[in-house]
């Protein structure tokens, strides 16, 4: 086991000694620029346990070939790899390179604590067969289950069984594993997600002439279709609501000629991938914030719509129930229910004050859910983990 050496750290003039300065090693599958939920929380996650004087270091996957192999943005070191190719072209040269920046990672960067942030795709793979040349502790985020009716469950069993403490985000993610594999309960801890309170000044919700937002991954699992009908619905009721679809995902052509079938381009608009702060803006538009979800363990972007005062319908599933307070701070809907939709949406758009009132309410339940919150709980985690010099 790598030895603990406390650290003086030093901020502007003046020089801080701390006991709980330590390095990390955050391995995930994305990061920075990939945009999206997990994504946005590992940046935020980072950014802010080195503004606190913690030493990071990140290694992701390379989604493009324009994208830099080594770079450091907004002070934090990330290192690339194109992990997907061990799998898709069993391109096992990238080893060598991985396995030489792992002696570099042990040796120099002499980590406290590896933290991995997924359990799929390459980079998961590539942490497999890397295991071994780690003797710090090691702490797993589970962001989902990935277990029930899954081919990769004995390959995700190997990496639960590997790690010396797994951080569910949610009481669902815990409970799930913990009936899949009885054998990691000891390991299994609570630590919701967390985000930054953003320093936009939430906006008055507009009824005159409403904005329904859909934002997320555009992939099956987030259910966009059947929020798409549930709008054909009511824009046959006579609304003059405005649709606003935000992200980028496999599913896009496909919600693209689902929009075109029930002649609703008029009244709907795919923006893209958008950046953090743009995303704000768009929230901040909203009159309400839609989260079809069929898969969900806990809900970043509800937590998102939350934050900016944004009443939430979303569906009655996985972790979304730990979040959403249902008839409190949104209203929680059956999964893949367009009618049930429909009716939420006309629920809100003629009761405006009741719509306020859950937003106000969903912006105090968003304060229990902070980053700062999400970060000391990992930092007391890390510290319980070290073995004294």
């Amino acid at each position: 086991m790598l030895s603990i050496t406390r650290r003086k750290q030093c901020h502007a003039s003046t020089c801080i000694t701390r006991d709980d300065i330590m390095k990390i090693f955050f391995w995930t599958d994305g990061f920075w620029p990939r945009l999206g939920g997990i994504e946005t929380q590992g940046f935020h996650f980072i950014n802010n346990l080195q503004k606190k004087g913690h030493q990071c270091m990140v290694m992701a996957q390379k989604d493009e070939p324009d994208w830099k192999a080594d770079e450091v943005h907004e002070g934090i070191a990330i290192k690339r790899f194109d992990f997907n190719t061990l799998i898709t072209y069993k391109n096992l040269e990238i080893m060598h390179d991985i396995h030489q920046y792992l002696e570099w990672i042990i040796t120099t960067f002499q980590p406290d604590i590896i933290h991995l942030n997924t359990v799929a795709g390459g980079s998961a793979f590539a942490f497999l067969l890397c295991r071994e040349k780690f003797q710090v502790p090691i702490v797993l985020t589970a962001h989902a289950p990935y277990l029930r009716d899954n081919k990769l469950s004995p390959f995700i069993t190997k990496i639960a069984l590997s790690v010396d403490k797994i951080c569910c985000v949610s009481r669902w993610v815990l409970q799930e594993l913990a009936m899949h594999l009885p054998q990691i309960k000891p390991k299994l801890k609570l630590i919701y997600n967390g985000l930054p309170m953003p320093n936009t000044i939430p906006k008055p919700l507009s009824f005159s002439e409403p904005i329904l937002l859909l934002a997320g991954r555009l992939s099956w699992e987030k259910g966009f279709d059947t929020a798409i009908h549930a709008f054909s619905l009511l824009k046959k009721s006579g609304s003059n609501a405005q649709l606003m679809i935000v992200g980028m995902g496999p599913e896009r052509l496909n919600l693209e000629k689902l929009v075109n079938s029930l002649a609703l381009t008029h009244a709907v608009t795919f923006t893209g991938a958008l950046s953090n702060a743009e995303l704000q803006v768009i929230f901040n538009q909203a009159t309400m914030v839609i989260a079809p979800s069929i898969l969900e363990s806990f809900g970043l972007v509800i937590l998102e719509s939350m934050q900016l005062q944004r009443p939430v319908i979303a569906s009655h599933v996985q972790g979304v129930p730990e979040l959403v307070c249902d008839g409190e701070t949104g209203i929680l809907v059956p999964e893949k229910n367009a009618v049930a939709i429909y009716q939420a949406i006309r629920e809100l758009l003629n009761q405006p004050e009741r719509a306020i009132n859950m937003g106000l309410a969903g912006r105090k339940r968003a304060a229990q859910f902070t980053l700062d919150q999400n970060i000391s709980q990992y930092e007391m985690l890390y510290e319980t983990l070290q073995v004294p010099t």
